[in-house]
């Protein structure tokens, strides 16, 4: 039984992999679902074009079969490309390939006629391949260029041109029905790229608003954890240095029970548009909650993140907010710790949380560092 698992195990992981080779986390959802889609006409494409190729040079067709064995290498080829995922644009790259080739091998169809003038009948295939894979505009053009050349290929000198007998009436409805298909298909693409486009958006919305804070416009804890570990993972291979500051509005409560929530409000956003004026463009700041803000610090010891704190601690306290026709001075504390990654970031984060009690412990407007508390 365990060999049993074992086994399906495995051919799942195969045809998993087969099916999604080429799909990178760094592409957006309807791009990955396109490389699947690719992939799997490929391998249908390919195994198909396979068999006939080689059927019709059994039958001594032998044009038919290299045009055909030719397109199954052509299949094969675009496969190929997005099982080398670490090759540049190649999920660019492969869907060319294969609606050129798609093209390609449908115009030889409608020449040739291929078993038995049957071969016209592949053409419905080209629309919606052609929309899916280049998008309403290059499909629709796409399939303009291929009605054009079915269309001189058929009329042209009076057909002298096409191997195949069709009836002029077989001609006509042939290209009827294939724009007929052409128009449903670039509809159908057009009113899913819109549909796709439209969640696409409402996603990102609520997604920028479940990690933005509504009253402050700055990130929310979740929103900064993020960044936090992007910034902690990049410190960490580049061995360079990551700084938290963690800050409190001083005597908030009394703000609150003074001046009302509205007054609140006013101050949190006066404070937040002074910190995010007050930090470099690589640095985040964001509100941890109530009246707390952390900010990040790439690329800065703890020495460093004390001075850019009680820079932001003079400017605060410097920077009165008019509520209810007053100036109101409004002040902050500041507890600052670099992440030893030996230790991690929750120790980091507990460091500067003490460093923060101890500076509203001593009096408020105050910044101290984790390392100065060994020597309180």
């Amino acid at each position: 039984m365990r060999v049993i698992n074992s086994i399906t195990e495995r051919v799942t992981h195969f045809v998993d992999w087969l099916i999604t080779s080429g799909c990178k986390q760094v592409y957006d959802e309807d791009t990955n679902r396109k490389i699947i889609v690719i992939n799997l006409f490929a391998m249908v494409g390919m195994s198909i074009t396979f068999v006939l190729g080689l059927r019709a040079m059994l039958n001594n067709n032998d044009v038919l079969g290299i045009v055909l064995l030719s397109s199954a290498a052509l299949f094969g080829l675009c496969k190929a490309l997005l099982l080398h995922s670490r090759f540049l644009y190649n999920h660019i790259l492969a869907p060319f390939i294969l609606v050129v080739s798609l093209t390609g091998l449908m115009l030889y169809l409608v020449i040739s006629g291929g078993v038995a003038n049957t071969g016209p009948l592949w053409i419905y295939v080209l629309p919606p391949v052609a929309m899916f894979f280049a998008g309403v505009v290059y499909g629709v053009i796409t399939v303009i260029v291929f009605i054009a050349l079915c269309s001189f290929i058929l009329f042209a000198a009076d057909g002298m041109f096409v191997v195949a007998e069709y009836s002029t009436e077989f001609k006509l409805r042939l290209l009827y029905s294939f724009a007929t298909v052409t128009f449903l298909s670039a509809f159908y693409e057009h009113s899913r790229q819109t549909s796709f486009n439209i969640v696409k958006e409402l996603s990102d919305k609520f997604e920028r608003q479940a990690q933005q804070d509504t009253l402050t416009q700055l990130p929310n804890r979740r929103g900064i954890q993020q960044f936090i570990e992007f910034e902690s993972a990049r410190s960490r291979r580049q061995k360079k240095p990551l700084t938290l500051v963690l800050c409190d509005i001083d005597r908030f409560k009394r703000v609150n029970d003074t001046y009302g929530h509205d007054g609140g409000d006013i101050i949190l956003k006066h404070a937040s548009a002074l910190f995010k004026g007050s930090v470099r463009q690589q640095d985040g700041v964001s509100r941890w909650g109530g009246e707390e803000f952390l900010f990040v610090l790439p690329d800065t010891n703890e020495a460093n993140g004390v001075i850019l704190a009680e820079k932001i601690r003079e400017t605060l306290a410097s920077t009165p907010i008019e509520i209810q026709q007053k100036n109101v001075t409004v002040t902050a504390s500041f507890g600052v710790a670099q992440i030893d990654f030996e230790q991690g970031l929750d120790k980091a984060l507990t460091l500067a949380d003490k460093a923060l009690y101890k500076a509203k412990e001593n009096g408020r407007n105050k910044v101290l560092s984790a390392s100065s508390l060994a020597r309180l």
